[in-house]
């Protein structure tokens, strides 16, 4: 949402940036007042936001923004706001996909155009668009699990999910409905923007466009990332970033370093630390872990006996790093990830290729997309007692980055890196030799220089 937010300033208008207490407060606290552009208006209401670093938190999260901070409060901000800024009144509402409900209302009562900003990959949307599809014919129960098939195909346009990576399953029949209701209230908004790009979902976006207004605006990624892998610049983040890392980057050769990185919330056994640190020292390879202290459930994580000092020469360890500075460095060789879509469509457009260790939720769809569809990188597979050993590491480093399939995978990401670079020229005119694209610009032309 702050991409979005930083690709509208560049077009000329004020954001608007409206957020809880508590997420407002660490954005303000992580970044300096220089990374936070002067045109993104940084705001909060009041909100009793439960922690949402755990599967359970999340869940409780989304329940409690669906209670309180429905149409009321939207309805409430927008009428302060414009009562104190006669000359920047709001002129536009673009609201997360899963907090549209009731918004419509608002907008219509205040007469400006309302748009649903989905952050995910358009198959995430149209999975829950065509489960109750799914539901009449028998392949799904009512509260979405898998009747009888090892896989679920939703549609003619999307791969087939096996049955156990349906992105409802951590949190079970509440978020099964909850998505099938969201999809419900989107498709009635003329302006349904999706953080992704055309040309990776060409016949499903087809498909929904003639029920649904799908507009792509991705890749949501500043254009200076883009042009070539040697940014230094760090974007505002929800934490403190270790940029000492990217000094440590540039001491490596090009395409040398593994980039390992699991997000936020993924949490791992003491048993898969221990493995994936041995996997790591076995490659013999550069590393660069972002190793967070609250990766390991209930403790901090817990290293092997004299692992740092073993690794100490090619292995760098930071708690949080700016990632796409770290991804566009260009000593980076491959991405080892756990699938959130917003780190696969920075490698997507970045050409780096990707070991896929997905957690929850619509991860394991990314990396079904990742492998079976745009063939950018492989799985990562467990044993029997759900841990991906320490040999598993070293030979999807090896198949990646050393043999004739991995050179595929390789070329394969340089060129859909070319395809995100020309499909962000032509939704943003970001180039002379592009014209703008329709999709975006044509949105914010709906709206004066306010939203």
């Amino acid at each position: 949402m702050m991409q979005l937010a930083w690709k509208l300033v560049s077009h000329g208008f004020l954001v608007t940036f409206l957020n809880s207490d508590s997420n407002h407060n660490r954005i303000l606290k992580a970044n300096t007042p220089n990374s936070l552009h002067d045109n993104i208006r940084m705001i909060s209401v009041p909100f009793e936001f439960p922690v949402m670093d755990t599967l359970e938190g999340i869940a409780n999260g989304m329940e409690a923004l669906g209670k309180d901070m429905g149409p009321s409060v939207i309805d409430r901000v927008v009428r302060e706001i414009n009562a104190r800024n006669e000359e920047n009144k709001l002129t536009c509402i673009i609201a997360d996909a899963w907090m549209c409900f009731g918004l419509q209302s608002v907008a219509t009562l205040h007469k400006i155009p309302l748009a649903a900003f989905h952050t995910a990959l358009t198959s995430f949307f149209a999975i829950y668009y065509f489960s109750p599809s799914l539901v009449s014919l028998g392949i799904l129960a009512s509260d979405g699990t898998p009747k009888k098939d090892k896989t679920v195909k939703f549609h003619s346009s999307m791969p087939a999910l096996h049955s156990g990576d349906l992105p409802w399953l951590w949190a079970g029949e509440y978020m099964f409905r909850k998505g099938i209701r969201m999809a419900e209230e989107v498709k009635h908004i003329k302006w349904v923007l999706f953080n992704s790009f055309l040309e990776i979902e060409v016949p499903l976006v087809e498909t929904l466009s003639k029920e649904v207004g799908v507009y792509p605006i991705g890749p949501l990624i500043p254009p200076e990332f883009l042009h070539s892998r040697t940014s230094t610049k760090v974007l505002p983040s929800f934490w403190k970033n270790d940029t000492e890392c990217l000094q440590w980057l540039d001491k490596h050769y090009a395409h040398s370093v593994i980039d390992i990185s699991f997000g936020s919330i993924t949490v791992l056994s003491e048993k898969q630390v221990e493995e994936l640190a041995m996997g790591m020292e076995a490659t013999r390879r550069p590393f660069l872990w972002l190793l967070r202290p609250d990766l390991m459930k209930g403790s901090e994580a817990i290293l092997p006996a004299d692992f740092l000092e073993r690794v100490r020469d090619r292995g760098c360890i930071v708690s949080w790093a700016p990632q796409l500075e770290v991804l566009s460095h260009p000593s980076i060789a491959c991405f080892v990830t756990h699938c959130e879509w917003n780190s696969v469509q920075e490698s997507i457009t970045i050409g780096v290729p990707m070991l896929c260790w997905p957690y929850f939720a619509d991860q394991f769809l990314n990396r079904t997309y990742v492998i079976d569809v745009w063939k950018l990188g492989l799985p990562l597979n467990a044993n029997r007692e759900g841990i991906i050993e320490k040999g598993e590491f070293v030979k999807g480093l090896e198949i990646l980055l050393e043999s004739e399939q991995g050179l595929e995978i390789r070329e394969e990401a340089r060129k859909l890196k070319i395809i995100a670079f020309w499909s962000h020229c032509f939704v943003s005119g970001l180039s002379l030799s592009c014209r703008e694209g329709p999709c975006f610009v044509s949105f914010c032309l709906l709206c004066p220089t306010s939203t």
